[in-house]
């Protein structure tokens, strides 16, 4: 396929990786009509014809700390000179607020797809949470300033960053796209205790779930792990999960364990939609979290003992309830006509 109208640009374009699950879900439905894209990402091509994916090079997945903040510089020349040559241009993810040069440098009529990132509340005790806590906020400044000068909208994964944008520029904002991964599915059988999804991150609260998983399965509990490698006595562990596998395994379990940087991630919707009780830190409490009050609860990620004991409270007391609202499917709808 060497016809094409739209060049995508696309860091991670994946089926098991939440920047590319979240790509995706952009293309497949932002563009209705009858485009053809070309799509690029760090270790691939693809091409999307008649609302189906097709993959051209099939090189093993790889995302290092280069690829990830060194090749946006290869997206932006891609992204140039096919719009140099009259192509419409899409620059689809790593898409977060802080990166204020891609806001700086893309073309103004390029598309942008959902932009990412979230405003950091806690204590500074480190050059990670010095660079959140202080640094970001003014990256963000200038991003968003550049954005709303440059664009006529701009769309947001969630609305972690609602707060930074001038109240008068809200209209111009579609926050919480990444509510379109919410879907009903059918009730089964759930004979999974936990499920977690783990990732070697600084932002993830690793030693929490660490310590967590470890008791979970010396007490007897079945306990499945996704997302990167995690070593431990009779831990089955499934790394780099396409999420078609990733939803049969959450319809088949009870409960899961979120991270501290994200409430609305997509593993978290994806829990949502196969009726996965799910827990989650207490700081990322938010203004509409009361929509998940039956389906989510809040722990206390710095007192380990007295969350585990949470945790299993409510465990022995599980209710194989059915978990639908109609208020998450109205916000959802109204982003699908947005769009």
């Amino acid at each position: 396929m060497k016809n094409f109208d739209v060049f995508v640009w696309a860091s991670d374009f994946e089926d098991f990786t939440g920047e590319g699950l979240l790509a995706r879900c952009f293309i497949e439905n932002y563009f209705v009509k009858k485009n053809t894209l070309k799509i690029k990402s760090n270790n691939s091509e693809f091409f999307f014809y008649k609302k189906k994916i097709y993959k051209l090079k099939n090189k093993p997945y790889d995302n290092n700390f280069f690829k990830k903040y060194f090749y946006l510089f290869k997206g932006l020349f891609f992204i140039w000179y096919y719009h140099l040559k009259g192509k419409k241009t899409l620059y689809i993810n790593y898409l977060p607020l802080w990166n204020f040069l891609l806001f700086i440098l893309l073309p103004s009529k390029t598309i942008l797809g959902p932009i990412t990132g979230s405003v950091y509340n806690g204590r500074i005790y480190s050059i990670n949470s010095f660079i959140r806590k202080i640094i970001f906020p003014i990256f963000y400044f200038v991003a968003i300033n550049v954005a709303l000068l440059k664009y006529k909208n701009l769309i947001f994964s969630t609305e972690n960053l609602k707060s930074v944008v001038p109240k008068k520029f809200i209209k111009k904002c579609l926050f919480n796209f990444c509510l379109l991964f919410y879907k009903n599915r059918k009730l089964k059988k759930k004979d999974i205790d936990f499920i977690f999804y783990y990732r070697n991150h600084p932002q993830k609260s690793n030693d929490f779930h660490q310590f967590l998983i470890k008791k979970l399965i010396d007490n007897g509990l079945r306990i499945i792990v996704v997302g990167d490698y995690f070593v431990y006595k009779k831990t089955p562990n499934y790394p780099n999960l396409q999420r078609k596998s990733l939803l049969k395994l959450l319809d088949r379990t009870k409960f899961s364990v979120g991270g501290s940087d994200n409430f609305y991630s997509l593993f978290f919707l994806d829990c949502l939609s196969c009726n996965v009780k799910f827990f989650f830190d207490a700081k990322l409490k938010q203004k509409n979290s009361n929509l998940f009050d039956i389906f989510a609860k809040p722990i206390n990620f710095d007192n380990f003992e007295k969350s585990y004991n949470e945790i299993i409270y409510f465990f022995s007391n599980y209710n194989h309830k059915i978990f639908f609202n109609k208020k998450i499917c109205k916000k959802k709808n109204k982003i699908v006509f947005k769009l």
